[in-house]
């Protein structure tokens, strides 16, 4: 495990754990079989762990291109699988997304969509076996991003609930098990190609509150404000996107990857963790 050490984490028995910073040089002389990506931002960054480091098979979770080709330069490996994002997608009106639709701008994801793609080219770019994996909206517990807490903390505290839009837009979610699990069986397996990981049911931005709701069997505060529909998004007032987004995930799951239900996940996670800390 290599990252700056900022946050306090207890890592698993048999996990060692070097502090450092990817943008200094990664200074790691030693081989490894696989290398996970999980915080590249841009491409340079990518591209230097790619020659500074040296494994067999690279997973990239990464942020933007020059993260990405940074990685590249400095790591070395023959497998690099980058855990990228659904938002690297080019804006579509066509749903499901297959993994071979075409990659490009997508307004509402702003400099978050064009560093992930940033990071995909400098891979497509480059003579390494990779992998890529472009996961939806991801869910589970002690999320770094303020989701679930935010929407079962203003529902128990009696709080508004300020959807974008109309909150009708179908968009999916993926627990972050699965996400791990998906990245485990390509790690293990070294499989090259791209793979959406979304769950198999869709949801309103509407539903999503009203089962969280259900959930906590307390009635949400729905509110409304078509200022902030599309891609005019305000994250601060809620914290998903008023604009469709549905992926095929077909791939992963002829490989054998089981999805979790949207409905038990949510009732899962909300029992064991986030019950405790709203």
């Amino acid at each position: 495990m290599f990252n700056r050490g900022l946050i306090q984490s207890e890592y698993a028995r048999g996990v060692r754990f070097i502090q450092g910073d990817r943008d200094q040089g990664f200074g790691i002389s030693e081989h490894f079989d696989v290398v996970v990506d999980t915080c590249a931002y841009r491409g340079e960054q990518t591209k230097r762990a790619i020659e500074e480091l040296r494994f067999d098979f690279f997973i990239h979770i990464g942020y933007r291109g020059e993260q990405t080709k940074r990685a590249t330069e400095e790591l070395r490996f023959d497998f690099f699988i980058h855990v990228g994002t659904a938002a690297s997608y080019r804006k579509s009106g066509i749903f499901p997304i297959k993994e071979d639709f075409q990659l490009g701008y997508w307004p509402v994801w702003g400099s978050y969509g064009n560093g992930k793609l940033e990071c995909e080219e400098v891979l497509a770019n480059s003579k390494i076996k990779f992998a890529v994996i472009r996961p939806v909206y991801i869910l589970g517990s002690n999320n770094y991003c303020d989701r679930e807490r935010f929407i079962y903390s203003r529902i128990k505290n009696g709080a508004p609930i300020i959807l974008p839009g109309n909150g009708q837009a179908l968009i999916q979610f993926v627990f972050v098990k699965d996400v791990a699990r998906s990245i485990a069986l390509i790690a293990e397996k070294k499989i090259v190609g791209t793979f959406n990981c979304a769950g198999d049911e869709t949801s309103t931005l509407e539903g999503l509150v009203e089962e969280m709701g259900r959930i906590m069997q307390l009635e949400p505060k729905l509110r409304y404000n078509h200022e902030t529909d599309g891609e005019k998004f305000d994250i601060s007032e809620f914290p998903f996107a008023n604009i469709n987004l549905v992926c095929d995930n077909s791939k992963l799951k002829n490989m054998g990857i089981v999805f979790a239900p949207f409905q038990k996940g949510l009732q899962e996670d909300y029992k064991s963790y986030y019950q405790h800390v709203i």
